[in-house]
Formats: structure tokens, C-alpha cells, sequence
């Protein structure tokens, strides 16, 4: 073997050493940032809500109070939009399309998302908008992970990862699931599996996690036992429930878009219409207090079998049934229009508790169907809501992984699994958009109304030359790179080249590359004739 080829294999796995033990030490900083941030904002969203069940009971029976809550709400919805509005709009809604547009290079992070996020979701959240602490958390970790990047001069190239790691992080400290916002990173952000990448994620969200154990606990999201593996002849319910919530879920793709368009189309600045939709939440949590707020103490009654036990809450319930209907209707309409209000809160909590209901609901009516066959209802809202999430985000393995270490219900993975895919399977079919990626488009299309949906906008994708890889050795004129694809940069051992056809490409090669919607990369990529890896 040629010195010269032991040369430069030593130098790249040398320089390959430093930066990932560099990046790892960044990432551990990010998670402990993210971490904090999360914490602080559960505590903040316990007190707010804490003031308003205070304020609920304080006026129970006093007939002023169909005054004075919606009124307070009104107030607290219109401040939310108002702040969101005037100092940070990025930062209203959920903020993972953001982050996914800045991971995109189509937007920009900015550090005072985080004080508007946390003030506007604290108002918006503690007042009742069913909206969940998930989204903000993502996205504060993302400015996080890019605060710890700036203030520690990391190079620009390398901040991307930092970025997603500390979205994950959050994600992670969020629901106590650091395996979920690793996965999260990969399927939904990055979309890569480099050793850099993965690793920055696995140790940001490892110990966000910790951070969150050490300050709210160590138990699980939803505190559930006793349910046993279903028998495989249930397989046909999993099928079921799959395709009840793959249609809900692209009716759910479908109409928060437009009930988005439809307040925009409202007269009047948007403040006053959010607090309008703050108004009506305020009425909603004296009529139907079920459907109000993030719902997770809700969804946990239900995934524990209680759910009858929120029948007193709800006088014009007819039953069980008739009472997981109504608060399937009423949470999946308050959720569209207190998202479409645009103040900050996400969709992650109301989904979860959309999917238990939708899932509660349908064990309930086969038992009723045929006796028996659905012993345990509360099972199927376990995996409603994975279903729901796997049609709603299109990231089915993000959805399996939470579900499991938010319930512990290990025993449920086989079903899981069928249910979840076969939602995402329909919800695909059906031909609906990701709704993160729908409500990333609809952003650039409202700020550039030239924009369309034409599959040739050019994007700038990364791509890793892994040694020993066919990529590697090889002239940049000999890649066969498809027609709307071009390479404009190669960052080696930590140095810009501008290539030409003649150059060679190197194990550890950063490639940048401008490429069309149209530019198959990915199947090229998979039939083996590159060997690096996408982001």
C-alpha cells in the first residue's frame, strides 16, 4: 500500500477524531442549555395554568364568570399575538416548520425567539388555546443549540448540527424521551446518519433528558399499567385503526391550513382575531373544560382506563361513547383555530390526545360490536395516537419510539408498528403533505407570492464522502451526477475547495451541492454508485 495513501487516511481519521470529540463537547453543552430551557418553561406553563383552574374554581357558580374567563382569555390570546407579532412572528406556532426551513437555509434563527416563545406560549397555553408545550421546547432548543454554537465561534458549516441536535434536545426534555428526539433529528430534520450528525444528536438529547429527570422526575409521560400484549387475531382492529387515523389524520393535514387561510382572510390585524379565538376558549373551558389546553392530564385519564371519570365535567354527555365523540370533535376544531390564531404552541400534545380518543373511542364501539373483543379499550388509544402522529407528521418511526417511552408500553410495539404504518401508508396515499413541511411551504409562499410548487426550487443539500466508499477516488467529472444537480463546494480537513471535473473526491469530503427538486440523488445514492450520505 502507498505511503502516501497511509498519509492521508492517518491525517483525515486524525482531523475526523478532533472534530467529532469537539462537536460531542458542543453537544453536551447544547443539551444541558435546551435542557434548562425546557424546564423552565414546564414550570412556567404549570403556573399559568395553575392560575386559570384557580380562577375556574374561584367562579364556580358565580354567573359573572361568563364574562370575566372569556374576557381574560380574549386578553391573553390577543398579548400572546401582539408580542409574537412585534418582536419575533417565527415564533408563533409551533416553530418546527421554522426550524425546518432554517436547517433548509431558507430562514433564519434568531436569539429573541426565546423570550417571545416562552412569554407567548406561557399566555396562549396557560389561558386554555389547545396548543402543547412540544413545538415551542423544539424550537428553543434550536435557538439554543445555535447561542451555544455563536458563543463558542464554532464555524459555520458545523452549526446546522448543532442546531437540530438542540431541536431534538428539546423534543427530548419535552416528553422525557431522549431516544425519540434522536430519531426525531434523523427522520424529520436532518435526515442523515454521519457519525457527526447522530452523535451531536444522541449526546444533546441524552442530556436534556437528564436535566429534565433530575429537576421534574423520572417517570414516564403517561403513568399506565396492566395492558397485555394483544393477541395477533386483534391484528384486523390494528389494520382498522390504522386507516381511521391515517383519514383523520389528512383531514387534519387538510384543515389546518385552511382554517389558517380562513382567519387570515378575516378583516382586522391579527392580534384582535387571536383574541377572539382566546374568547371563545375562555367559553370552551366553562362548557367543555375537556378540550381546552394541551390536554396531557386527559389523555393520561383515558390511556388509564378513567375516562368515565370525566363524564361529571360534561352534563350533556350521553355516555361513554357519546362523551369521547364530543371530545374528539371539540379538540380537533379548538386545535385548528387556536393554531391558526398564531401564538406560540404546538401541535404535538394535541395530537396525542386527538389519537388516544380516536383510539379509546374505536376500542369502545368493537367491544360494543362484538363483546369481548376489545378488553382493553385504553390499548387502542395507545395507539391512536402513534397512528395519529405517523399520518399527521409522516414520521412513523418518531411515533413508535415516543409513544414507547411516554407510556411504557412495551408490550403494544408489535401493534404499534402495524397501526402506525398503516396510518402513514394511507395518509400518504391520499396524497396530503407532511404538515410541517405543508406549513413550511405555505410560510415561503405568503412571504414570497411568486413562490409555487414546482419541484425544480433549487435546494442546497450537504453529503459526506465516507472512506473506502465508491465515491471516494473518484473525479468529480466521473460521478454522473443527474442533470439538475451541481457541486459548488468541497470542505476538507476543515479547508473550502472550489472543485472542477478534474478534481478527486477524499474520504471525510463535505460536499455542497445546489440541486433541483427533480435531482434524484437519493435513488442514485441507494443503487450504490455514491457512498455518502444526505442531509
Amino acid at each position: 500500500m502507498p505511503r502516501s495513501f497511509d498519509h492521508e487516511h492517518i491525517r483525515f481519521w486524525t482531523h475526523a477524531r478532533r472534530r467529532r470529540q469537539s462537536q460531542l463537547v458542543l453537544a453536551l453543552i447544547v443539551g444541558l442549555a435546551a435542557g434548562a430551557v425546557a424546564v423552565l418553561f414546564e414550570h412556567g406553563l404549570e403556573y399559568a395554568e395553575s392560575l386559570r383552574f384557580t380562577l375556574l374554581g374561584a367562579l364556580a357558580g358565580n354567573p359573572l364568570r361568563w364574562f370575566i374567563v372569556p374576557l381574560l382569555c380574549g386578553i391573553a390570546g390577543a398579548t400572546a399575538r401582539m408580542i409574537t407579532g412585534a418582536w419575533a412572528p417565527e415564533a408563533s406556532g409551533s416553530g418546527i416548520p421554522h426550524v425546518k426551513g432554517v436547517l433548509l437555509g431558507l430562514r433564519s434563527l434568531k436569539k429573541r425567539i426565546i423570550p417571545v416563545k416562552f412569554i407567548g406560549g406561557m399566555l396562549a397555553i396557560g389561558a386554555g388555546f389547545s396548543l402543547g408545550r412540544e413545538g415551542p421546547t423544539v424550537q428553543m432548543g434550536a435557538v439554543a443549540g445555535l447561542a451555544v454554537a455563536q458563543m463558542l465561534k464554532t464555524p459555520r458549516r458545523y452549526r446546522p448540527q448543532l442546531i437540530a441536535a438542540g431541536a431534538g434536545a428539546g423534543l427530548a426534555a419535552a416528553f422525557n424521551a431522549p431516544l425519540a428526539g434522536f430519531v426525531f433529528v434523523l427522520e424529520e430534520l436532518q435526515r442523515e446518519m454521519s457519525p457527526y450528525t447522530y452523535g451531536t444528536a444522541l449526546a444533546a438529547t441524552v442530556v436534556s433528558d437528564i436535566v429534565t429527570r433530575t429537576f421534574l422526575g423520572q417517570f414516564p409521560s403517561f403513568r399506565i399499567t396492566g395492558i397485555p400484549i394483544p393477541p395477533l387475531g386483534h391484528l384486523s382492529l390494528f389494520l382498522l385503526l390504522g386507516l381511521l387515523c391515517g383519514l383523520l389524520g389528512t383531514l387534519f393535514n387538510r384543515g389546518l391550513p385552511a382554517a389558517m387561510t380562513a382567519m387570515q382572510r378575516i378583516p382586522g390585524p391579527m392580534w384582535v382575531k387571536a383574541g377572539f379565538v382566546g374568547v371563545a376558549v375562555g367559553v370552551m373551558a366553562l362548557v367543555f373544560p375537556c378540550a381546552t389546553g394541551g390536554g396531557q392530564r386527559i389523555a393520561e385519564t383515558i390511556l388509564q382506563g378513567r375516562a368515565g371519570a370525566l363524564l361529571s365535567t360534561v352534563p350533556f354527555a350521553t355516555g361513554l361513547l357519546g362523551f369521547l365523540a364530543l371530545l374528539l370533535a371539540g379538540k380537533f376544531l379548538l386545535t385548528l383555530f387556536s393554531y391558526a390564531a398564531g401564538v406560540p404552541g404546538g401541535i404535538f400534545a394535541p395530537l396525542l390526545v386527538i389519537g388516544s380518543v380516536t383510539g379509546a373511542l374505536f376500542g369502545g364501539v368493537a367491544d360494543l360490536v362484538a363483546p369481548g373483543l376489545a378488553a382493553h379499550p385504553e390499548a387502542f388509544g395507545v395507539l391512536g395516537m402513534a397512528a395519529l402522529f405517523s399520518a399527521v407528521v409522516r414520521s412513523p418511526l418518531t411515533g413508535v419510539v415516543l409513544i414507547l417511552e411516554m407510556t411504557g408500553s412495551h408490550e403494544l410495539l408489535f401493534a404499534l408498528i402495524v397501526t402506525a404504518m398503516t396510518a402513514y401508508f394511507v395518509a400518504d396515499f391520499l396524497g396530503t403533505k407532511p404538515i410541517y413541511e405543508a406549513l413550511l411551504d405555505r410560510d415561503l409562499r405568503r412571504s414570497d407570492p411568486s413562490r409555487n410548487d414546482d419541484p425544480d426550487d433549487p435546494l442546497l443539500i450537504s453529503m459526506a464522502v465516507e472512506p473506502f466508499s465508491a465515491m471516494e477516488g473518484r473525479r468529480v467529472k466521473d460521478l454522473g451526477l443527474p442533470k439538475g444537480c451541481l457541486l459548488i463546494t468541497i470542505t476538507r480537513a476543515g479547508r473550502e475547495l472550489i472543485p472542477d471535473g478534474g478534481t478527486v473526491l477524499k474520504g471525510g469530503d463535505q460536499l455542497t451541492i445546489l440541486t433541483s427538486g427533480t435531482c434524484p440523488i437519493p435513488d442514485i445514492r441507494h443503487k450504490g454508485q455514491f457512498g455518502g450520505e444526505l442531509s
